[in-house]
């Protein structure tokens, strides 16, 4: 094997699953290749997933570390298929153990014994199949890891950097007591290019009331920082949690290249956070309604850099090696 040529490889490849997330991390260390996957769409999506996979062993695909950043069918989904799949090794799974969280709460005390932490961890239930459970699965087929704040995983320079503990404990509380995922308004209507907004029409967007979902509030956060290039893998994270990276890591999260959350709803940002951000490439995943980007989200996620989308360009991938093929931008930079 050529090592030099492998030297630091990476491809981030964020997955065209319509308004899902999963994004599939595959880096070279010099040595051999580590594949991570950041969530894994719906159910029905794990095939898709497993096709990006770089690292392969003995006829199999080697996910090394999996990340399931909350407990949204469009996250959790995809990887109940891919633990269960005998032509996939999942290494590592990193979840938040919300039941644990609740096991050791003393708002416990206002409920019945376990009532609290059985519904904590009811909410990493199969979207369709409530005796299936993820965090069950996890410890069955793969091991299961509490992800730590601020460590890289071993072999990859990759990192959870949020919410914060405490911020964390608080939306697993909302989410026993009242799990619900968060529903969007249907919207058949397509997003529209053409259709750029005023302003002041962004402005009163972006100034609504934001996020207050509490699975989203608690949406890991990561950072993927090979060789002086940063990726910020935002899950579905609301504004403050993301705020709160940026004041935890001042010297990293400024001019990364974002995955924007939530499928660029306009719950999710806030131009003060955009603008803490200062990402030098966004890029959503989305099935391109209305909604979902929020065309005011995208005008002034654009005052910074281009804004790419799933919606327009189908799966998309940033790699070490030169770009050959350039996607086209939903909207160019300002």
């Amino acid at each position: 094997m050529n090592n030099k040529y492998y030297d630091m490889q990476y491809e981030v490849t964020i997955m065209d699953v319509k308004d899902a997330d999963a994004i599939v991390v595959n880096y070279h260390d010099g040595y051999r290749w580590w594949t991570a996957v950041v969530d894994a769409g719906n159910v029905g999506d794990a095939n898709k997933v497993k096709v990006y996979v770089k690292h392969k062993e003995n006829n199999k695909y080697v996910i090394d570390y999996a990340f399931c950043t909350h407990p949204d069918k469009d996250h959790k989904g995809g990887f109940f298929d891919l633990l269960t799949d005998s032509q996939v090794e999942i290494c590592n799974f990193f979840i938040r153990r919300p039941d644990i969280l609740m096991r050791n709460d003393i708002r416990r005390l206002q409920y019945n014994v376990g009532e609290l932490e059985r519904a904590a961890k009811a909410v990493y239930n199969h979207p369709t199949d409530p005796t299936r459970n993820l965090i069950d699965e996890a410890i069955r087929y793969s091991h299961l890891v509490e992800p730590t704040l601020g460590l890289d995983v071993v072999g990859m320079p990759l990192m959870v950097i949020g919410p914060r503990s405490r911020f964390f404990q608080d939306a697993c509380y909302q989410m026993a007591i009242n799990f619900a995922e968060l529903e969007d308004e249907a919207d058949a209507e397509n997003y529209a290019e053409d259709e750029l907004p005023t302003e002041e029409e962004a402005q009163s967007v972006m100034d609504e009331v934001k996020e207050d979902s509490p699975t989203n509030m608690s949406s890991l956060i990561l950072l993927f920082h090979p060789n002086g290039r940063n990726f910020l893998l935002a899950g579905d994270a609301c504004s403050a949690t993301l705020k709160d990276a940026v004041e935890d890591y001042p010297q990293n999260i400024p001019g990364s290249t974002l995955k924007v959350p939530h499928h660029g709803s306009k719950h999710n940002l806030t131009t003060e956070v955009i603008n803490m951000l200062k990402p030098s490439s966004a890029v959503i995943s989305a099935k391109g309604s209305k909604k979902h980007p929020n065309r005011a989200v995208v005008h002034f996620l654009s005052k910074h850099c281009n804004v790419y989308s799933t919606s327009k360009s189908g799966t998309l991938t940033y790699q070490s090696a030169p770009v050959k093929h350039p996607a086209i931008a939903l909207r160019n930079k300002q």
